[in-house]
Formats: C-alpha cells, sequence, structure tokens
C-alpha cells in the first residue's frame, strides 16, 4: 500500500439517494453530500477516494444543528467510518465496526480578551497527545490585521460601484483559514490550503478516516 503524501479536495454535490441504505446501517432518507477526491483527478466521472453520506433530514448541516455523517471507500463503496455529534463542537469518530478512533473538537476564535485563532484537534484514541490545527498562520492574520483598513475601504468602494452599476460580485477579503494539523515533533500530518482549497495529507502521520472527517468538518462549517 503506498503511503505516500497525496492532495485531495471536499467537493460538494448534488445529494444521490443510497440505494438499499438499511443494508448498510444508514438512516433510510441517506443521500451521499459530497465526494473526496484526489486533485489528479480530472474529470467529474473519476472514482473518488471517498463518499459522504448524511441523512436528506438535515437539509442544511450547521453547527447549531450538527447532523452525524458517513465517510465510506469511494471504490468499493464500503463503510469506513462515522462522524457524530457528541457536544457543542465535539464528534466522535468510529470505525465501521464501531470502534472508537478519535474526538474531534472545535474551539472557536474570538478577539477579547485576548485573540485566538480558531483550533480543530483530533484525540486520537490511545494516542498521548491530540493532533492540532489551528486556522491561519500568525503571519497571515498580522498581515491580515495591518491592512484590514486598505481591504475595508475597497470592498466598500466596491460595494457602491455595484451598487449603482448592478454587478453582483463578491468583494469581501476572507479572514486567513491556512490550517496545518499536527503532533509535535512529527511533522505536519494535514494541510489545508485556503488559496486552492485543497488538503495535503500524509497517511504515515494520521488515520485517513480522521483526516478525511477533519477536512470534511471544516469544509462544512466554513459554508455553514
Amino acid at each position: 500500500m503506498d503511503n505516500s503524501p497525496y492532495t485531495f479536495l471536499v467537493s460538494g454535490n448534488n445529494p444521490v439517494p443510497v440505494s438499499d441504505p438499511r443494508s448498510l446501517g444508514l438512516p433510510p432518507d441517506a443521500d451521499t453530500r459530497a465526494t473526496i477526491r484526489s486533485t489528479t483527478a480530472r474529470r467529474p466521472e473519476d472514482t473518488p477516494l471517498a463518499r459522504v453520506v448524511a441523512p436528506r433530514s438535515a437539509e442544511r448541516w450547521s453547527r447549531k444543528a450538527p447532523s452525524p455523517f458517513w465517510i465510506h471507500d469511494g471504490p468499493g463503496g464500503s463503510p469506513w467510518c462515522s462522524v457524530h455529534p457528541a457536544a457543542p463542537d465535539a464528534y466522535d469518530v468510529r470505525a465501521a465496526d464501531g470502534t472508537p478512533l478519535a474526538r474531534i473538537t472545535r474551539r472557536p476564535g474570538r478577539l477579547l480578551p485576548w485573540p485566538r485563532r480558531v483550533r480543530w484537534s483530533a484525540q486520537l484514541t490511545g494516542a498521548p497527545r491530540p493532533v492540532t490545527g489551528r486556522q491561519g498562520t500568525s503571519y497571515a492574520w498580522f498581515l491580515y490585521v495591518v491592512t484590514s483598513p486598505v481591504w475595508f475601504l475597497f470592498a466598500l468602494c466596491a460595494l457602491l460601484y455595484a451598487f449603482f452599476d448592478g454587478t453582483t460580485d463578491d468583494w469581501t477579503f476572507g479572514r486567513p483559514i491556512r490550517t496545518r494539523w499536527r503532533v509535535p515533533g512529527t511533522g505536519t500530518a494535514l494541510d489545508y490550503r485556503g488559496v486552492n482549497k485543497v488538503y495535503r495529507f500524509d497517511p504515515r502521520r494520521l488515520d485517513p478516516r480522521v483526516a478525511y472527517a477533519l477536512a470534511v468538518l471544516q469544509t462544512w462549517q466554513r459554508g455553514s
């Protein structure tokens, strides 16, 4: 088995009903909501690395109303793992046979009483230390704060121009979101690069099921 690092992305798609969901231990209204694809896959019909399944009853996933989801093997379609909400901003990842793999937690960012970045952590079962990633590098946040007056003025001018011109372009300046997950002393296991919206993953340092769960949660929470 090749354990070389590779890059992937989480692609949303129109929900596709799962055939015979009960035989797979899924809710009867289970749909395939997203796919995890290698960046080397050139065509939409190429087999994905994994498929993300969620119940249709959860019309829109959000932090306030999270729903469970399941990750299935892309080529074979067999269940890989499940991700269930355990507490506010906490999710349990379990293998297909129910074995606990990790607990993923999200600590919100804040400005006061002191600034801190959004932090994602995965405490692996049996591991002494969690895999942790903070959104945005320190350097990117410094540039964001320093240049924010310029971007605010630019966005305001663009908004006024759009009002008179009738265009609908989005000129908002997003916050830094690059995230590197690592355990101190072991190197980076998962690296989200916000510009290209891809994840670079090293399977030697993290279980792929946990890496995919982190990627899906981060992607869905950005869009919620």
